[in-house]
């Protein structure tokens, strides 16, 4: 049964007032063609995130649908635009596409609002084509595909890889921006963000190289191969971001196993030095805490000291695939054991 367009005013209303409250945190994400694409395009292509304004024309629109059962089971809610006929075969059919997304949990959040292309650009801005909020969980997206275009599927996919990311842990960094954790890790993101190459979070001049946008368009591309579809040219971030097959491999386990947290590892002895050698596969942040008369020193791979000096320790694991972890028993101590715990990310 269709659901009222009172109804769906009550709901993106309540989603408004609610990112209206964190306006602070809106992050965009935009998904831009590059000039040489400007032949094929009409204008320039990018999605962008909803805002309090955005949400509030959203609420101010007239939509039919509600919560469908895509062909997995699974509930999915869709809404489309009045200006289209009011047909339940169209959010059907999308419902059983995003399910058929390589997906997890968050499938069940998120909320899609379909319309046409010049709807789309009230709401989410000139030019634009879709948008996403992680705030509100809210995807605006086409109903049907843009002339001289990508195709509205492959727009769908790359603003739900935003949405995947959004409910995706990689701490100490907001996975939204810099990617999934093991996508992140093999792509160098924080590497490669030391050094300038890329800049998470950049909506503007350094957009090409902006992760959030490369993790979402690499996640395009594996559900396009997964699911037969033509793949839709790389023409929105830099070259060097294109996936090959390990990189598609780390979004397809961050997807359906995701990382969860830090790994603990113990360790014991009475030396009145020792130094332990830690492997650390992920980027994140590495914790050891020493109890007993000792101090613990966190040392690159090479030896040097990164931090410590006192009974905890901890350091930014930034391409670096492993740490030393040195024990110092303190000079006043004579005797005594040490118990050591070190959690990596």
């Amino acid at each position: 049964m269709p659901v009222r367009t009172l109804l769906v005013t009550v709901l993106v209303s309540a989603a408004a007032a609610a990112l209206a409250a964190a306006a602070a945190d809106a992050r965009p994400h935009r998904l831009q063609a590059p000039r040489v694409a400007d032949l094929a395009y009409p204008g320039t292509i990018r999605t962008t995130a909803a805002t309090p304004k955005t949400l509030r024309v959203l609420a101010a629109s007239s939509f039919w649908g509600g919560t469908y059962t895509a062909n997995t089971g699974e509930p999915v809610t869709i809404y489309a635009s009045t200006a289209y006929p009011e047909d339940p075969a169209v959010p059907q059919r999308w419902a059983d596409f995003l399910a058929s997304l390589l997906h997890g949990p968050e499938l069940a959040g998120v909320r899609v609002f379909l319309q046409p292309e010049e709807e789309i650009s009230r709401s989410c801005g000139a030019r634009a084509l879709a948008c996403y909020d992680s705030g509100s969980s809210i995807l605006i997206a086409p109903g049907e595909d843009v002339l001289d275009g990508p195709t509205a599927e492959s727009i769908v996919a790359h603003e739900y890889g935003h949405h995947v990311a959004a409910h995706r842990a990689n701490n100490p960094w907001p996975a939204v921006e810099w990617g999934t954790k093991r996508w992140a890790t093999y792509e160098e993101v924080c590497l490669r963000t030391a050094k300038g190459i890329l800049s998470p979070g950049n909506e503007g001049d350094n957009y090409s190289v902006n992760p959030g946008e490369g993790f979402a368009e690499t996640y395009r591309v594996l559900n396009e191969r997964r699911l037969g579809l033509a793949e839709t040219p790389w023409q929105i971030v830099d070259q060097f971001l294109y996936p090959d097959d390990a990189a598609l491999a780390t979004v397809e386990q961050d997807v359906t196993t995701p990382w969860t947290g830090t790994t603990i590892l113990r360790y014991s002895g009475a030396a009145k030095t020792r130094t332990f050698t830690i492997a650390t596969p992920l980027d994140g942040t590495l914790r050891a805490f020493v109890r007993g008369k000792y101090r613990v020193d966190l040392l690159s791979g090479a030896g040097a000291r990164v931090a410590g000096g006192t009974a905890t320790a901890s350091a930014t694991v930034c391409g670096a695939r492993t740490f030393k972890v040195r024990v110092t028993r303190n000079a006043t101590a004579k005797s005594g054991s040490f118990a050591l715990t070190v959690s990596r990310p």
